[in-house]
């Protein structure tokens, strides 16, 4: 049986990378950034590097203020009519495709003395469906150079996602800081770079391995899944499938659970969730009920599933509402 078993060594305790209250901080700082200052590429990013201390935030505080600010041009992706993206014209107009979101991040992060490169390849973004394969490339991104290392960063898609409405691209509007510093594994089930270089990784990925990857969501990953064991799972055939998960407000890290996305009957499992203490964890199998043993915020459970499925759930302490799924399982079938 594969295992996810979390890593204790946090992102954020690497040099000069700040925790999550201080990017709330550069979020709100470029959220709320007067008009007069963005006209043009050297006002913004001077006033932008005004509230940054250090490189990463510099990046971080770009891709706020892109993310936001900037709106995709559905109606240009509809008519096939994308227009100038150069980074002044989408800066002035405020909308572009993904070649103006990249272009302008690395026009501001290069004022700001970053080293940044625009990366083209393929995404499965708004009209993929699994199994499709790619002719073209058809999104470009940015990578950009901190504490060492290359980082990943789509401030496109950090700034919403798409649906059809009537056969047409519609944008969402939904400001996601998930996009910025994406972990590189957990980058290639959605991005793979036309250059294998861009990915980041030791044993890069093929297009075809790419094309075939199973479908995974970034939920699955802000849960603290491990990536690199998901991505080497499922490219080495040891893993076919894993657990369908939601997007949570709570804080929730799995700590260690099954990967398989299908578990068998009757075999014990373990689970091990860690939350803040006033969230309250359980898992529904076959219409019955399982508690977890807490202790504090830690939540530990062995379970032998029934066939069907097996959900786990959560919702804050008190609460009159219903437990949200964040995390199911199959069961046997």
């Amino acid at each position: 049986m594969l295992l996810f078993v979390a890593v204790s060594i946090s992102q954020a305790v690497a040099t000069n990378i700040p925790g999550s209250k201080r990017l709330e901080q550069l979020d709100q700082f470029a959220f709320n950034a007067d008009a007069r200052y963005s006209k043009d590429v050297k006002t913004l990013a001077a006033y932008l590097n005004k509230e940054a201390t250090n490189d990463y935030e510099r990046a971080r505080i770009i891709f706020a203020w892109v993310a936001r600010n900037i709106r995709y041009n559905d109606n240009g992706y509809n008519a096939g009519n994308f227009g100038d993206n150069s980074a002044e014209v989408v800066l002035k107009s405020r909308i572009s495709v993904c070649d103006g979101y990249a272009r302008l991040y690395k026009a501001l992060g290069e004022e700001m003395g970053l080293k940044v490169e625009t990366v083209s390849g393929y995404a499965k973004g708004y009209g993929y469906a699994p199994g499709k394969r790619f002719t073209q490339t058809n999104h470009a991104w940015n990578s950009v150079f901190l504490n060492g290392s290359w980082r990943l960063v789509d401030a496109t898609w950090g700034s919403g996602s798409a649906k059809m409405v009537n056969g047409k691209l519609k944008t969402i509007v939904n400001y996601t800081p998930y996009w910025f510093d994406v972990d590189p594994h957990a980058f290639l089930f959605s991005h793979l770079p036309k250059d294998p270089k861009w990915q980041q990784i030791e044993k890069p990925i093929t297009l075809a391995q790419y094309e075939k990857l199973t479908s995974v969501e970034e939920s699955l990953f802000k849960l603290g899944i491990d990536a690199s064991e998901v991505l080497n799972g499922l490219t080495s055939g040891k893993l076919q499938s894993v657990a369908t998960t939601w997007n949570t407000d709570l804080p929730i890290k799995v700590e260690s659970a099954p990967l398989h996305g299908k578990l068998q009957p009757g075999k014990p499992y373990s689970l091990s969730i860690t939350t803040a203490e006033d969230v309250e964890l359980l898992v529904l199998n076959n219409k019955q009920w399982f508690y977890f043993d807490t202790k504090g915020s830690n939540h530990t459970i062995q379970v032998k599933p029934a066939p069907g499925s097996l959900a786990i759930m959560a919702r804050k302490k008190g609460s009159k509402g219903n437990y949200n799924y964040f995390m199911e399982y199959k069961v046997g079938g």
